[in-house]
């Protein structure tokens, strides 16, 4: 089956580059990790439309029906930091500026008076905007996704947010 095979490979290359285990995976999909592992290693040989679409939602993707695809420009105003500023900024009245959240992204640090933004667009902003971010600043400045997903991780910590997929489970 092609979808299931697509389907494994982003999956895998997502939940590595977001630096989670098949386990918290599973868990934060409702899924069992036997299911990611069985679907990972190709052996998965049927997985219904609502547990794939809890599943990419969880790793910053939607699952739809494609057809006629719109141009870039019209999917999406702005770059995906600018999209992920702006989400920080609702609560906030401004948003944090999209070059601070670069660099933030990039260093891990953040200047205090942005914290309150940046934990916004942690906790709030779409996942598949901060997956398009983290491609973004792959692109533009050359640092891997996965090196972006860490600093994300280690930013949510430090900044106490509260979103699950940066929660670390209690054992």
């Amino acid at each position: 089956m092609p979808i299931l095979s697509e389907l494994a490979d982003i999956v895998k290359r997502q939940r590595s580059e977001m630096g989670l285990s098949q386990e918290r995976l599973a868990e934060l999909a409702g899924l069992s990790r036997s299911t990611i592992n069985a679907l990972e290693a190709g052996k998965l040989a049927n997985l219904s439309l609502t547990r794939a679409e809890r599943l990419v939602n969880v790793l910053g993707y939607g699952l739809g029906v494609t057809g006629v695809r719109r141009s870039k420009s019209d999917e999406q105003p702005g770059s995906a930091l600018e999209v992920a500023a702006r989400s920080g900024g609702i609560s906030y009245g401004e948003p944090i500026p999209p070059e601070t959240l670069r660099h933030s992204l990039m260093t891990g640090t953040v200047p205090p008076k942005h914290i309150a933004q940046l934990r916004a667009v942690l906790d709030e902003a779409p996942l598949s905007v901060l997956t398009a971010a983290a491609a973004e600043l792959e692109l533009q400045s050359g640092a891997p996704r996965r090196a972006t997903w860490q600093k994300m991780r280690q930013l949510a910590v430090v900044i106490a947010c509260t979103r699950d997929i940066w929660v670390t489970p209690q054992a």
